[in-house]
């Protein structure tokens, strides 16, 4: 099969930086690309000298070897010159880090942009943006941020949004998530949101995709490229602009016409693409794929060690539209021979002491989860505010629970419902940096982790609602 006409972008052989700079920020590139493992970085700048031990080249035409892709960290009035000299050197695509195009209303900006994209045409170099982050790409070096994973995953992200492709990337590397591509495309005057879903339909390399999407000019040619990628690939989507303010807001942003709200909704459900109404969620979703938590229905139990938690999350279950039924008598009876009877429940919400002492957690796990009456379990980890006076005799139950919850890990996976783990946020700094710790190791020991009941509620319908629409959809 042919390689996409998008792959040559996504395996460049060297990166130019034109516009170089030595200070350190976020457009720090040749610092990123460095630190990432990037295997050739030219750094551009007619001031020439040296820039983080690497020579500094005036011109793209004064580097002695092949360049593939530019980064354009230069004004908007200097590209034309550097867009000739590019297409000269066989430059096969530029980022445009570049802004100042018609995401500023003005009209020569707009001619501008118009000249730029056609001249670019005229040379076969194809664009990213402009006013926009860029590529990260684990495989092959390439990153515009620096304390990226340099390890390779299944998810791809395509984002209009700098910060949000950022938001992607760090968020959903703290919960798992490693990535394929993650492409921060700003106006999308060349590569857009439609053809980086093509992309992913045809790379072996994408399994699960992400998409931010503020407005675009085309929006039939979105959703056929969404319709085709959605029938083999699971699709989460973020619409920014579905509000008037929003929708104002984005025309300033990347020159977005942002659309009809209804329209929108409508047509992603009936692709099975998943609308999400924030990054987080959109995290959420992109997780409860990765680690397989699709339930076959909408049927939960909830762990908790806290009868205010249990009520409190029994409400939330029930608000995200799951149903928190009665355990079985087979169950309850297992139940009472694991957990005592003092400060505790064994209905649905059951609250243990398991989770506190760290002991008989595997035993409660793999006993509700073989009941017949459910789909799908979430249970709340994590430490509150008595972590701050003990965190040393903090971090030895949570030694206990892991060691729990791997012992359980076998049997889980046999019976094969999901189990989400929720390890909610504190803002005292103490228990913040436990809970923190926390989540890496759930992650690290296979299951998905959210931060609120109601986010984990709210994600198992949501992968309920997909799953029961793709089989009906054969």
């Amino acid at each position: 099969m042919a390689p996409h006409p998008l792959d040559p972008i996504f395996h460049p052989r060297s990166v130019a930086v034109v516009g170089a700079s030595s200070k350190r920020g976020p457009a720090s590139f040749v610092d990123h690309l460095i630190e990432q493992g990037c295997p050739r970085v030219y750094p551009v700048n007619p001031r020439g000298g040296e820039i983080a031990g690497l020579p500094v080249y005036p011109t793209l035409a004064s580097i002695p070897g092949p360049v593939d892709h530019v980064i354009s960290s230069i004004p908007a009035s200097l590209v034309e010159p550097m867009l000739e000299e590019a297409g000269a050197k066989g430059v096969r695509s530029i980022h445009f880090f570049t802004a100042g195009f018609a995401e500023t209303g003005e009209a020569d900006r707009l001619a501008l942009q118009d000249r730029i994209v056609r001249r670019a045409g005229e040379l076969g170099v194809r664009l990213v943006g402009p006013n926009c982050l860029g590529l990260y790409v684990p495989a092959s070096g390439l990153t515009f941020a620096g304390g990226c994973a340099k390890e390779s995953g299944p998810v791809a992200f395509w984002a209009q949004s700098g910060t949000n492709a950022n938001t992607a990337i760090y968020d959903g590397q703290l919960r798992g998530l490693r990535f394929s591509k993650v492409v921060s495309f700003g106006n999308a005057v060349d590569v857009n949101a439609a053809e980086l879903c093509r992309y992913a339909l045809a790379d072996p390399e994408t399994e699960i995709v992400g998409t931010y999407i503020e407005g675009l000019p085309d929006a039939r040619d979105l959703f056929a490229a969404l319709r085709a990628l959605a029938a083999e690939k699971p699709v989460a989507l973020l619409k920014g602009g579905m509000t008037q303010a929003g929708a104002r807001s984005t025309r300033s942003h990347t020159a977005s016409l942002a659309g009809s709200a209804e329209i929108w909704r409508a047509a992603v459900a009936q692709v099975n693409a998943v609308l999400v109404d924030s990054m987080e969620e959109a995290i959420d979703m992109l997780v409860g794929w990765r680690y397989d938590a699709v339930p076959r229905g909408g049927r939960v139990a909830l762990v908790v060690g806290g009868g205010g938690v249990s009520v409190q999350g029994a409400d939330d279950i029930a608000a995200a539209g799951l149903t928190l039924p009665d355990l079985s008598a087979a169950t309850a009876e297992a139940l009472r021979e694991i957990t005592p009877i003092a400060g505790t429940s064994i209905r649905n919400p059951v609250d243990t002491q398991a989770l506190w002492r760290g002991v008989g957690l595997a035993a409660t796990l793999e006993a509700i989860a073989a009941d017949d009456h459910l789909d799908a379990l979430i249970v709340q980890a994590g430490h509150g505010w008595g972590a701050v006076s003990s965190p040393g005799d903090a971090r030895k139950r949570q030694a206990r629970l892991l060691s729990e919850l791997e012992q359980a890990t076998p049997r889980l996976t046999e019976i094969g419902k999901p189990v989400a783990v929720v390890v909610p946020s504190s803002h005292e700094p103490a228990s913040a940096r436990l809970n923190g710790e926390l989540m890496q190791q759930i992650v690290a020991a296979g299951y998905p982790a959210f931060g609120s009941i109601p986010a984990a509620a709210r994600t198992l319908q949501r992968l309920d609602r997909w799953r029961a629409r793709r089989e009906a959809r054969g």
